[in-house]
């Protein structure tokens, strides 16, 4: 379904500037439709690469909307004409951009929302065993190292884009518990899951 919309929105627009210590990204969504998710990738750059995955079916940016984005990361900004926004999704399902980046956003949501619903049943499990708050967030701590990739993994393969995203949501429920209770962060994650489970394009 998404490949098959894949030209019917155009890609939200880019600018990137330079700053001091690191670059800024400028999204607009030139759609009628909500953006959920993009890709902006640096392309063909001579000794360097440079990807930022987006995925936010929770709020989602508005049509005409325009946001601003900082990142430490200073060759993009030394060289804008390498960055390119390589794919998007949008509220509806529909997409934009090269057929297989959205391929690999759409599998990289479906790999978060299977995560995230383990980590539903993680905490779930901890919390009616009573176990301590430190050694759920050390056990979390533990999954996140044991999908780590070993030697050096292609960086556009989708297990190796999924795995970052896996380690990245864990990191973040582990965080979530140092601040909230696991009440608090089962709260989180079930408004994540549901929102993820309803996303379009269906997963």
């Amino acid at each position: 379904m998404a490949l098959a919309a894949s030209a019917a929105q155009p890609l939200p627009e880019l600018r990137v500037e330079p700053t001091a210590g690191g670059s800024i990204f400028y999204i607009k969504n030139g759609s009628t439709e909500p953006l959920t998710a993009y890709l902006i990738e640096l392309v063909d750059y001579p000794g360097s690469y440079y990807a930022m995955w987006q995925d936010d079916v929770s709020t989602p940016m508005a049509p005409g909307a325009e946001k601003r984005i900082q990142i430490s990361n200073m060759t993009v900004g030394a060289v804008p004409d390498y960055v390119k926004m390589q794919a998007a999704i949008f509220a509806d399902g529909s997409s934009s951009g090269m057929p297989e980046k959205v391929t690999q956003l759409v599998e990289r949501r479906r790999f978060t929302l299977a995560t995230t619903r383990e980590l539903i049943g993680r905490l779930e499990k901890a919390q009616s065993a009573g176990t301590a708050k430190a050694l759920v967030i050390a056990d979390l701590r533990q999954w996140a190292g044991s999908i780590e990739p070993q030697g050096r993994p292609n960086r556009n393969s989708q297990t190796t884009i999924n795995q970052a995203a896996g380690r990245s949501l864990i990191a973040d429920a582990a965080a979530g518990l140092d601040a909230h209770s696991i009440k608090e962060e089962l709260a989180r994650l079930g408004a994540s899951e549901k929102a993820l489970a309803a996303s379009k394009p269906p997963l």
